[in-house]
């Protein structure tokens, strides 16, 4: 893998066979596996499944490890990180999936942050982006045609959870405390620099979106 490359895939799991969902689930370690069955729906098992299998396979793209080989650990604020004891090159991934679709980055210079949502989940209430958001965000989906509203909300959103996840401090970052422009998206942080970051948007399919978020360390 060139240094400083971002690897990508995405896979719809409700389009995979019985026999490849099966594949995937054998190269799951036993944790995946009990978490996996815990799932009460069939739909979010299987996207559970690819997309701990998908990330698995591209680590083993980029690495000269079988896929059920993979172990990790718990890194801050319990992101998934390859566990440091296989000894292997320094890489970075991150998963994401909705209903329809699950996708994978892996990186090996960059702190990376992933997600993708549904164009066709229900829209969030109306408070919800006052509550959540910061102010720039709020007037610019105020200042939005109601008929793209749900679209703009969401390219925001998938930006900040892509951001909060490549930091590693989740939500608790304070998802007010940094706003997203769009086309091409920026970001403005309140405290600190926003230089290290490069962020990439657009939809995999008609019906889902997909942000990336890219920290150059």
């Amino acid at each position: 893998m060139r240094r400083g490359a971002v690897r990508l895939r995405w896979v719809a799991p409700e389009d995979a066979e019985a026999a490849t969902l099966a594949t995937w689930h054998a190269t799951l370690d036993a944790a995946e596996r009990a978490k996996a069955a815990r799932f009460h729906f069939a739909r979010d098992r299987d996207a559970y499944i690819a997309a701990h299998a998908l990330a698995r396979a591209m680590l083993s793209d980029v690495a000269p490890l079988p896929p059920n080989a993979w172990r990790f650990v718990s890194g801050q604020a319990g992101k998934p990180e390859v566990d440091p004891a296989l000894g292997l090159p320094w890489l970075r991934f991150n998963i994401s999936h909705t209903r329809g679709l699950v996708a994978c980055a892996v990186t090996n210079r960059d702190d990376v942050g992933l997600d993708v949502e549904d164009l066709d989940r229900r829209e969030a209430s109306p408070g919800l982006a006052e509550r959540h958001f910061a102010p720039a965000e709020v007037a610019l989906l105020a200042a939005t045609p109601p008929a793209a509203r749900h679209e703009t909300f969401l390219r925001v959103w998938t930006l900040k959870e892509a951001f909060v996840k490549a930091t590693g401090d989740g939500i608790s970052l304070g998802l007010d405390r940094f706003a997203f422009t769009l086309d091409p998206p920026r970001l403005t942080l309140e405290a600190g620099d926003a230089a290290p970051w490069r962020f990439l948007q657009w939809q995999p399919t008609p019906r889902h979106i997909l942000a990336v978020a890219l920290r150059r360390l």
